[in-house]
């Protein structure tokens, strides 16, 4: 009963049509909005053509949530040559130039920065301090160590 609830298509051609129906929205998104819903772009897929400005997602960024990729040229995607590899055809969306990722605002309880977490914030490094936090560097210094130039 409770999987119709959240689940409430008819058939599973359904259940992928609307799922077809949210990428090609989400593909509208800026890559500050993308990483909001990362889970909506499809991962990558060795073999399959890609066209510049396309999101998709591969692996984990430093604090376990799911790398987007923006595609810059368009191009057929080989096993040899996987995103995190090949950053003249994937830009990685989040991360700054030494892989870091971005702080971005946490959805809420549950979501928080953990503790050892790394982050980038107006291009300085910092690692949280505590558990579940959802404050900024700025917004909650006492939870946050700037680190060195790394």
């Amino acid at each position: 009963m409770w999987e119709r609830a959240l689940f409430p298509f008819g058939s599973e051609s359904e259940a992928r049509q609307f799922c077809r129906l949210l990428q090609m929205f989400a593909a509208q998104l800026e890559p500050s909005q993308a990483l909001e819903v990362p889970w909506v772009f499809p991962e990558f897929v060795p073999g399959a053509v890609y066209q510049t400005g396309d999101y998709l997602r591969w692996g984990t960024n430093a604090v376990g949530d799911p790398q987007l990729y923006q595609v810059t040229l368009d191009h057929r995607a080989s096993v040899h040559l996987p995103p995190e590899r090949t950053l003249e055809l994937y830009e990685p969306i989040g991360t700054d130039s030494r892989g870091l990722p971005l702080w971005s605002r946490p959805a809420g309880e549950g979501d928080g920065y953990q503790m050892g977490d790394t982050v980038s914030f107006r291009g300085k490094a910092y690692r949280c301090l505590a558990a579940d936090c959802l404050y900024s560097p700025e917004e909650a210094p006492e939870r946050w160590k700037k680190l060195p130039r790394i």
